[in-house]
């Protein structure tokens, strides 16, 4: 016999709003992005190689990823959260696809993404695109970067043994080879609470600090995101700029646990 299914104390409602931009010193934009407030998805991908193959493999990134939490195919593996599932699909679809078609050898993307589940948020992610939180004014990173730098700082004893620690150099991503680990941390929201996912393109360029202080200006998410954008173009736009930003409200007309088991023990 299975556990009753407990009922949240809280249930939040989202709105999420996402901008992207080629930057200044780009032709093309090889970011992609999806968020959705019904499913409580949003996700950002930086694709990367040769040809506009960076714009292909983040592309198929997207579809595959959210078709897989629509469809539920595949199925996540007992425990697995379905971003993580969802997320290892979009690595064999681009890693099969950089096999069949010589054009995209090579290509990968990064991938950052938070799935809301009734009072949790999932974060999961795979390569060096972010995620942040803003609550009660206060910046946190939600993510550690897949990157050589920190690799050499976890394991000094590789120091130098895959070449020089630069801040571009990421050692995970989608679609490199034919299996993937994605990283999964699970919080629980809070009333006000706003994810910031970004990729590079944003945050090599705008300070932690800078970040902050744009998202604390109390102007619309869609203000926000603007000027996010225009921030990393001011200060030399030298790659994409994608932002998502999902913020969460308590549903006011959600009715807590224990009024719910009062009022069915009263009727």
């Amino acid at each position: 016999m299975t556990e009753p299914r407990q009922i949240p104390v809280e249930r939040f409602l989202l709105r999420a709003v996402g901008r992207t931009d080629v930057g200044a010193a780009r032709t093309q934009n090889e970011d992609a992005m999806y968020y959705d407030d019904f499913l409580g998805v949003y996700v950002v991908c930086d694709g990367m190689g040769g040809h506009a193959s960076g714009q292909v493999a983040s592309d198929i990134a997207i579809r595959t990823i959210v078709h897989a939490l629509k469809t539920n195919e595949p199925p996540p593996a007992y425990g697995q959260d379905p971003l993580v599932a969802a997320m290892r699909a979009a690595n064999a679809a681009v890693y099969q696809r950089s096999l069949m078609d010589p054009t995209c050898h090579g290509m990968g993307t990064t991938a950052v993404g938070v799935r809301f589940e009734e009072n949790l948020v999932h974060i999961c992610h795979c390569g060096d695109s972010r995620a942040y939180l803003l609550r009660n004014g206060q910046l946190t990173h939600l993510t550690r970067d897949h990157s050589l730098r920190n690799l050499y700082q976890d394991r000094p004893d590789l120091i130098g043994t895959m070449g020089p620690a630069t801040s571009n150099v990421i050692i995970r991503a989608i679609g490199l080879d034919a299996n993937v680990e994605i990283e999964h941390n699970a919080m629980t929201p809070e009333h006000n609470d706003i994810y910031l996912l970004c990729c590079d393109g944003l945050n090599d360029l705008v300070d932690d600090w800078m970040i902050r202080e744009i998202m604390t200006s109390g102007d619309s998410l869609e203000v926000v995101a603007e000027n996010l954008i225009r921030a990393a173009n001011n200060n030399g736009g030298t790659d994409n700029i994608t932002v998502v930003l999902a913020q969460t409200f308590v549903d006011p007309l959600w009715i807590p646990q224990q009024q719910y088991s009062q009022s069915v023990t009263g009727y």
